[in-house]
């Protein structure tokens, strides 16, 4: 009985978490581009001892390199994704093409790349947060999706990538480096970032889909074992109730 007992309060602690944060989610103001704004992991603070940024870009010198961002859709919602987003650290100020490539995949664990559900490149804008790092600045790389190409998602757990290209020989020896979210609560965040680890992908390393946060993380468990377990990237579009 007790123990029957306390499960059943853990399940309501975890519920009442999750629509703590869903009310968090919705009281805070995504940044403009971020517009319609289904979701978005917050700002960057490079104030923030545990600030950290991971290798997210299809460049010229070198293979690509991916974080997988995970995001919950809640029961009873349909998603329409029009778009794709993310903040990186870069000394470069363009991109060449100027371009993301982006997909959406489910089931991603240590290891395991998941399944993808859509994938593609698209054009993308490239404009600087006003946010720096390490000598490097933050830029959005942002792509809409074509109206005919939209996403469509049902309730669950997905992961997300929104990777800046710049193959082009201009670009010479420039990376790109999706910057984490370390505040508590996230600036400015928008939507559920769950505990589902962010993973990170790198086919000249050792890294493939290793979980980013946490002891044995990518980041060596920076910010008391926490460190990079969110990221600043995000989708456009719309959510309708379920039929």
């Amino acid at each position: 009985m007790k123990r029957i007992l306390f499960s059943i309060i853990l399940l309501f602690v975890a519920g009442v978490s999750v629509l703590s944060e869903l009310a968090s989610a919705q009281a805070a103001t995504p940044p403009p581009y971020c517009r319609p704004c289904l979701f978005y992991g917050g700002d960057f603070d490079a104030s923030n001892p545990a600030a950290n940024a991971l290798q997210n870009g299809l460049v010229y010198h070198d293979s690509s390199a991916a974080v997988y961002v995970p995001f919950f859709i809640p029961a009873g919602q349909i998603w329409t994704v029009t778009g794709f987003f993310s903040n990186n650290l870069s000394s470069s100020s363009f991109l060449d093409p100027a371009e993301i490539k982006w997909s959406i995949s489910t089931g991603i664990s240590a290891g395991n790349p998941g399944t993808v559900i859509a994938q593609g490149r698209i054009p993308a804008t490239y404009t600087p947060t006003g946010r720096s790092f390490d000598g490097l600045t933050e830029y959005t790389a942002l792509g809409r999706l074509p109206k005919a190409k939209a996403v469509t998602l049902t309730a669950g757990v997905y992961w997300m990538t929104a990777i800046p290209i710049c193959t082009d020989s201009s670009c010479g020896f420039t990376n790109f480096y999706l910057t984490d979210v370390e505040d508590v609560p996230a600036p400015n965040h928008r939507g559920v970032e769950p505990n589902d680890d962010s993973f990170y992908f790198w086919p000249p390393g050792k890294y493939f889909f290793a979980p980013t946060a946490y002891p044995n993380g990518v980041c060596s468990g920076q910010g008391g074992g926490t460190g990079c377990n969110r990221f600043s990237a995000g989708l456009l579009g719309h959510s309708n109730p379920a039929q």
